[in-house]
């Protein structure tokens, strides 16, 4: 069972009794580059990490996974990684029996910062549960693996979805959203190049970012998806999708 997080950027996934907690986009060392544009996050990661052990607590996770974007720099590890992707990790590791992660695209070398007890997946993704009850966690800048799109449910974050709203006054403000759609197996298998026979119809939900900080291209702004390989398929469309924002408002 997937259930969203009323309110976060989160989800709580459940299988054979145990609970696995779900967050993407972490952009770790983002208050470096916002440092350099003149804007001060002092102890933001601490924020975030707050927040992950308020859900643990409350939701009884004992396993975490990052789908991807833990760190803000693309491609090397810059000094700021060296100090906090494993202080964020080593922070994770005594809060949860398991952490995992799987790597999205501005995760070049996280393998050299990650702490080794922290499971690193595959760019394609990873598989949690078993048989109906399966879930396929990608990052979304990749196409996942065969076995996450054939689990029919299939979970991927890198978007960082908006909504635009504009107030009486003409002042517009942006929010994140949670998107869920429905696709063809078998559509996406043949557009990821797979020669599997599986077919049906299965669910796909885009997290919104964990970091709070990070922007986000407006989804109503748009009339295709155009972001990563899953969401540019010809088996997804903005106009048979459902688009929430944090709070459970739907605004499509």
């Amino acid at each position: 069972m997937l259930k969203i997080v009323p309110g976060d950027a989160a989800l709580v996934f459940t299988s054979a009794g145990e609970k696995t907690l779900l967050i993407s986009d972490l952009h770790l060392g983002l208050e470096k580059e916002m440092a350099r544009k003149g804007f001060r996050l002092p102890g933001y990661s601490v924020k975030m990490v707050a927040r992950v052990r308020d859900l643990a607590e409350k939701y009884g996770t004992r396993r975490l996974a990052v789908l991807g974007d833990v760190k803000h720099t693309v491609g090397k590890v810059e000094d700021i990684d060296w100090g906090v992707v494993p202080w964020f990790f080593d922070t994770m590791l005594d809060l949860f029996e398991s952490v995992e992660v799987v790597p999205g695209n501005h995760d070049g070398s996280i393998k050299t910062v990650l702490p080794s007890r922290v499971r690193l997946h595959s760019s394609r993704g990873t598989v949690l549960g078993k048989g109906r009850g399966r879930v396929g966690l990608a990052h979304g800048h990749a196409w996942p693996s065969e076995e996450a799109i054939a689990a029919g449910n299939l979970v991927i974050g890198h978007s960082h979805f908006t909504y635009e709203m504009r107030d009486s006054l003409g002042t517009r403000s942006r929010e994140s959203v949670w998107v869920t759609a429905e696709y063809d197996v078998a559509e996406l298998m043949a557009g990821a190049g797979y020669k599997s026979k599986t077919r049906g119809t299965g669910k796909l939900t885009v997290m919104p970012p964990f970091n709070r900080m990070v922007g986000g291209q407006p989804i109503n702004r748009s009339k295709s998806f155009q972001f990563g390989p899953v969401l540019s398929s010809r088996s997804l469309s903005i106009e048979e999708s459902d688009i929430f924002l944090l709070d459970g408002t739907r605004v499509n």
